[in-house]
């Protein structure tokens, strides 16, 4: 397996700049998602990668090696992509032995390589079947198979399961997860679902028109994005953001919102004191406001449920206060109705302020 180093990666077609001084250490059997909205340059720099895509400067190198002006088939990498690309008139068998065959491999070890592939993949059944005949998942376990019968250094996955209908999208996570498992290479991966970025990421990247925005473990972008692009972007519904002014009152900060006031937690005072007064943004997660049994005008919010969003094991209300509408995520059994009046309660804790004019995360410097 082998590591993939990205040192100042830059693109440009014409006078458009699509990727921008990207740097990036991907280490050996790291599973690294790279996320983004459509158009940010995501699968433009894992074509890049791939050598599909020339660079217009900076350096790509694989296990140690510079690779800028090394063709895609000797960079030892295997590509899937969104669409199949399997050949319609050769059946599971061969699609998987092609590349092998171009590249003139034993007779014996191709078919063992195929044969070790379907079973991991569990399609030994299909290997006689033509693409016409299989499903669309099905499809794209022989398209990953293909993949895996090269054994490269590293796997690269563009927008794979972009075809494939929700539940299918959901198994087809799980067997990708268990096969970076089983085979313990390094994978890169392109996805706008930020779900399956969460789930199947050791670490995110998240891009945004051609730069990097944050590199971390799924679980720190969520809880501590680095600006409010990243804070926007991962999490559904969306992060609350909320404009106000930082102030100061008896030691404790809050963020005055107009209609109501924010309480932030002591620790913030030491982060926050250098922006006393600032135009700030408060990001709160639809999870971290909770319905109140009673009135607690420094700490609750006064609003009115607007929308509700039984989704089965929760709700998901759109609620007013003042001009802000609110997203919060309540329990199934919640009591509430449309058009009630109502008091939400926020994990002060949790409540993220961002710089208004930069979009930068105070609260993490």
């Amino acid at each position: 397996m082998a590591n993939v180093l990205l040192i100042d990666v830059t693109k440009h077609f014409g006078e458009i700049e699509v990727i921008r001084d990207v740097n990036i250490d991907i280490e050996d059997k790291e599973f690294l998602v790279l996320v983004g909205p459509s158009g940010c340059g995501k699968s433009t720099l894992l074509r890049m990668i791939a050598g599909l895509e020339d660079i217009s400067s900076g350096v790509i190198k694989i296990d140690g090696n510079v690779v800028n002006d090394v063709p895609p088939k000797d960079r030892d990498i295997a590509m899937v992509f969104q669409n199949y690309a399997l050949y319609p008139h050769m059946n599971v068998y061969n699609n998987m032995a092609f590349g092998l065959k171009m590249r003139h491999f034993p007779a014996a070890e191709i078919n063992e390589r195929v044969r070790e592939a379907a079973k991991i993949l569990e399609i030994e059944h299909l290997l006689n079947r033509k693409p016409a005949k299989l499903s669309g998942g099905q499809r794209q376990r022989v398209a990953m198979g293909r993949a895996i019968v090269r054994k490269p250094k590293v796997f690269l996955f563009d927008e794979p399961l972009s075809n494939l209908d929700a539940k299918l999208r959901m198994q087809m996570r799980l067997e990708i997860k268990k096969l970076h498992e089983r085979l313990q290479t390094t994978v890169i991966y392109v996805t706008h679902d930020q779900v399956e970025a969460m789930t199947l990421a050791e670490r995110i990247a998240v891009i945004d028109q051609g730069i990097i925005q944050q590199i971390a473990p799924p679980i720190e972008v969520y809880n501590n994005p680095a600006n409010l692009f990243v804070g926007g972007f991962i999490g559904s519904p969306t992060m609350n953001f909320i404009p106000g002014k930082l102030q100061a009152i008896d030691n404790n900060f809050i963020v005055d919102a107009g209609s109501f006031s924010l309480l932030l937690p002591d620790h913030s005072v030491s982060k926050l004191a250098d922006f006393k007064g600032n135009e700030v943004i408060a990001g709160i997660r639809p999870e971290h406001f909770h319905l109140s049994n009673q009135s607690k005008p420094q700490i609750s919010i006064h609003a009115t449920s607007e929308v509700l969003e039984p989704l089965g094991h929760e709700i998901i209300l759109f609620a007013r206060a003042g001009e802000h509408l609110l997203s919060a995520k309540l329990d199934a059994f919640a009591d509430i109705k449309p058009h009630q009046s109502i008091l939400l309660d926020v994990e002060k804790d949790k409540i993220k302020i961002f710089d208004k004019s930069s979009g930068v995360n105070l609260s993490i410097q």
